[in-house]
């Protein structure tokens, strides 16, 4: 399990020559959630500046975007609950395309 700790310090790392990153995860106990995506990337406007976003479901009606990290962690769009208050139902599937444990090698986690 990767840690809330770990999640936000992965999305306070420099993007450098990164075009985004994106990770697809699922929210268990939440129905609704079960195919989400979350990610950041450069701002469309000022490249100079980061974007956060969230892709909740497939219909486009659920998709959010932040302009910086302690909103887009804090946002209820949960049901009326933040990332934060739901990390620990979260089931983290691809991290970039490929295997989250390249990015949050089991070592490092906390395990069940």
């Amino acid at each position: 399990m990767i840690s809330f700790d770990e999640i936000k310090a992965f999305f306070q790392k420099d993007l450098a020559q990164r075009a985004c990153i994106e990770i697809c995860f699922s929210v268990n106990g939440m129905p609704d959630y079960d195919d989400c995506w979350m990610g950041k990337m450069p701002d469309r406007e000022d490249k100079t500046k980061d974007c956060f976003w969230f892709g909740l479901v497939p219909d486009g009606s659920q998709a959010y975007h932040f302009d910086n990290l302690d909103d887009f962690l804090s946002a209820p769009v949960f049901h009326g609950q933040s990332l934060q208050q739901v990390w620990k139902n979260v089931s983290v599937d691809i991290v970039d395309g490929g295997d989250p444990e390249y990015w949050f090698p089991a070592k490092n986690q906390i395990q069940p």
